[in-house]
């Protein structure tokens, strides 16, 4: 049960992203079919995958997967992140935490190289997520630390608050209550001070579970009463299903057997209305167990009930597990379409490379062959020369540009003083070419033409 709680953060609150909040697929939908082949079509689609994450991960993984081949294909990094994310989350409501965790590293890695903080801190606190859910609480915490650093770097406070409450149910794992109550404290007086409803009754509830472990059962049913509005407004029944069985076992160490009764089967209507089959599982065995003391026939009913959950769980599994083979293949397509847009693009560029090249000696040859000439001008020659430098440096600059690019991650300050520093090394060079053009060339020209000018006079006086 309780950690039952931190995996519905993952699959329904942790991996999120801010622009996704609308919790309305039917605008979004409106805003795509205004968008064009562009960064905003780009996050929409990321958008409205996110609104399919709990109910329908195949079309979770199918919008991610347009997203992020449009993302590829416009050259959007930071909508690659998100798509990938999204990747992220449809493995994540599959329970393949591995695969979850692979994607979620490829979007930090990008959210990382264009310095995105955003992006970065739900990267973050994502795969503290899939470490806690592969039941690593140490490593979780370590990535849920650097995604709130982050987040409190950036001022996101509803995520800040996703991952303090995160971070306090990681310590309840470990069982180090003291850090774990300060840490849903902390998350619940940001949530109600930002009036982040969900919010507030997840850190409500998680201090209710921590009483509970802890024997301080008062303490726990306040707590737990204290959760249900703000859990039923913001319509997080996964949590107040197991919230509501929480709280029958806490009347149940007290032995209040109407009590325990009404809220175990409140727990069991809620996960029957919403087709929770896990938390039907759970509320319908406790209360089996329960009546055995009482009624044998009410026993072997919720006995019944929990077998036919048990058995309907087993029948997700392995359809699960055949999504991920799905969601696999898809993504291995993906992939190798990337590739073959990448190696597409960069055969484009070496191609203009090498046009530019080629235009480039054909610049200078013609240059020479005028030098030679005895039609041509001498200011047009000086003028041919310097803008065949130009050019020259240049194309310099341009075949550097993506070493640059990658060694100072695209920050305009860092290529502003590399560029000043090669200008510099560059400048006595420039100066003895241009030199040697304006000059030097120059004279050889004149040279030639009063060389010609002389044969031709020889030539009238014989």
């Amino acid at each position: 049960m309780k950690k039952i709680i931190l995996i519905l953060l993952l699959i329904t609150l942790s991996i999120n992203y801010t622009n996704a909040q609308t919790g309305n697929p039917d605008s979004i939908k409106q805003l795509l079919l205004k968008d064009k082949e562009d960064t905003s079509r780009v996050l929409h689609l990321a958008d409205l995958s996110f609104e399919y994450t709990q109910s329908r991960p195949d079309t979770t993984m199918t919008l991610a997967l347009e997203a992020l081949s449009l993302a590829n294909h416009i050259g959007f990094e930071k909508g690659q992140a998100v798509s990938l994310n999204r990747i992220g989350n449809a493995y994540g409501v599959l329970g393949n935490y591995p695969k979850a965790m692979e994607v979620f590293l490829l979007a930090l890695q990008i959210n990382e190289r264009i310095n995105n903080l955003d992006g970065q801190q739900r990267n973050l606190s994502n795969l503290g997520q899939v470490y806690f859910n592969e039941g690593d609480y140490r490593l979780a915490l370590n990535y849920s630390f650097k995604g709130r650093a982050l987040a409190e770097i950036i001022d996101n406070k509803r995520t800040l608050c996703i991952i303090l409450n995160n971070i306090a149910a990681m310590y309840r794992e470990l069982k180090i209550y003291d850090s774990a109550t300060s840490y849903a404290e902390q998350a619940k007086a940001i949530a109600y001070k930002i009036n982040y409803t969900g919010q507030t009754g997840v850190a409500l509830n998680l201090l209710g579970s921590i009483n509970f472990e802890t024997r301080q059962n008062t303490l726990a049913l306040e707590y737990n009463r204290l959760s249900f509005p703000y859990l039923k407004e913001a319509k997080y029944y996964t949590i107040l299903s197991d919230a509501y069985l929480d709280i029958a076992k806490a009347f149940e160490k007290i032995q209040q057997k109407d009590s325990v009764l009404f809220f175990a089967k409140q727990s069991l209507i809620i996960a029957k209305e919403r087709g929770f089959t896990l938390q039907m599982r759970d509320a319908a065995r406790f209360l089996s167990h329960y009546y055995r003391k009482y009624n044998a026939d009410s026993a072997f009913f919720y006995q019944d009930i929990s077998k036919d959950a048990n058995d309907s769980l087993f029948s997700q599994e392995k359809q699960r597990r055949l999504q991920t083979l799905s969601f696999d293949e898809k993504l291995r397509q993906q992939e190798l379409a990337a590739a073959e847009l990448k190696t597409k693009e960069e055969r484009k560029r070496n191609l203009q490379y090498t046009a530019i090249a080629v235009a480039l000696i054909t610049f200078i040859i013609v240059f020479f062959l005028l030098s030679r000439s005895i039609i041509v001008k001498t200011k047009f020659i000086e003028f041919f020369g310097v803008l065949g430098l130009l050019a020259v440096f240049e194309f310099i600059n341009l075949f550097i540009h993506p070493f640059l690019s990658h060694v100072t991650n695209d920050s305009p300050v860092l290529m502003l003083v590399v560029l000043i520093a090669i200008g510099a090394l560059l400048i006595p060079l420039h100066h003895k070419l241009e030199k040697w053009i304006t000059k030097i060339m120059v004279e050889k020209n004149k040279k030639i033409r009063l060389a010609a000018a002389k044969k031709t006079i020889q030539q009238l006086e014989g």
